[in-house]
C-alpha cells in the first residue's frame, strides 16, 4: 500500500506531461525554423559575390554535421546539451552578423538570405534580438515594478519602431547606426535604431549576468547572454565603420 501511494505520488501530473509535450513540440518547431533560414542563408550567400561566403558554408557544414552526430548519439532537440538547443542556429545565423560586420563590403553585401539584401537582414535580426531583450527585461522573467516594466516597454517600442522603419526603407546597417532613424531630431544615443542595436541588447545581457549570479547558475542564462553579446557585438563592429 504505501508503495502504491508513493508511486502515485512520483508518478507526473497530466497537466505537468502536457506542458512537457508542448514545450518539447515548440522547440521543435523553432529549431526547424531557424536551421531552415540558416540552410537558406548558406545558399544564398554562397551564390551571391559576398566576402564572407566560403566561411558561411564551412561553418553550416560543421553545424549541421555535429548536430547529426549529437543526435545519432542520442541526443533530442530541447534536452541537454548546447547542440540540441532550440537557439543554436540563431545563434550561428548571430556569429554570421558578427562575420560580416567587420568590413565595409560585407556589412553591404556579405550576406543573403530570404531574397533580402545584407542590410534587411542586419536590421532584421536587430529588431528580433530587441524584442527578445524587451521579453526579457519586461516580461515575466523580467522586472517588477510596474514603473520600471513601463519605462522598459516605452523604450522597446520605440526602439523595435525606428528598426522596423529602416527595414522598411532598407536603410544600410552602418548608416542605421550613424543615426539615420527615428527620430533625427535627437541625439543619435537616443534614436530608435541605435538604442535597440546597443543599448537593449547590453542591458539584457548585463540582466542575464546579474540573474546567474544571483541564483549561482546559467541554468536557462547562458543562451540569452550569447544572443545579446553576439548582437551587441554586431552593433560594435557596424557603429565602427
Amino acid at each position: 500500500m504505501p508503495d502504491r501511494k508513493a508511486r502515485l505520488i512520483e508518478a507526473p501530473a497530466p497537466e505537468s506531461r502536457w506542458r512537457s509535450r508542448a514545450r518539447l513540440a515548440g522547440a521543435l518547431v523553432v529549431r526547424m525554423a531557424f536551421d531552415a533560414l540558416v540552410l537558406d542563408c548558406a545558399y544564398e550567400t554562397w551564390m551571391s559575390p559576398s566576402p564572407i561566403r566560403v566561411g558561411v558554408i564551412v561553418a553550416t557544414a560543421l553545424y549541421f554535421g555535429l548536430t547529426l552526430w549529437v543526435l545519432s548519439q542520442g541526443g533530442r532537440i530541447g534536452g541537454p546539451g548546447w547542440l540540441t538547443d532550440p537557439a543554436t542556429p540563431l545563434v550561428l545565423l548571430l556569429g554570421f552578423m558578427v562575420a560580416a560586420t567587420w568590413s565595409p563590403a560585407g556589412a553591404t553585401g556579405g550576406l543573403a538570405m530570404v531574397r533580402q539584401p545584407t542590410a534587411v537582414i542586419l536590421a532584421g535580426a536587430t529588431l528580433l534580438v530587441t524584442v527578445l531583450a524587451l521579453y526579457r527585461l519586461a516580461g515575466p522573467p523580467g522586472v517588477h515594478a510596474w514603473w520600471a516594466r513601463g519605462g522598459v516597454v516605452i523604450v522597446g517600442v520605440y526602439s523595435a519602431a525606428g528598426l522596423a522603419l529602416a527595414i522598411r526603407a532598407r536603410t544600410p546597417y552602418v548608416a542605421l547606426l550613424a543615426g539615420d532613424s527615428l527620430w533625427r531630431g535627437l541625439p543619435v544615443v537616443l534614436r530608435g535604431a541605435w538604442l535597440g542595436a546597443l543599448v537593449i541588447p547590453m542591458v539584457g545581457f548585463a540582466r542575464e549576468v546579474a540573474t546567474s549570479m544571483s541564483t549561482l547558475t546559467f541554468r536557462g542564462l547562458f543562451r540569452w547572454m550569447v544572443i545579446f553579446a553576439l548582437a551587441s557585438w554586431m552593433a560594435i563592429n557596424g557603429g565602427s565603420l
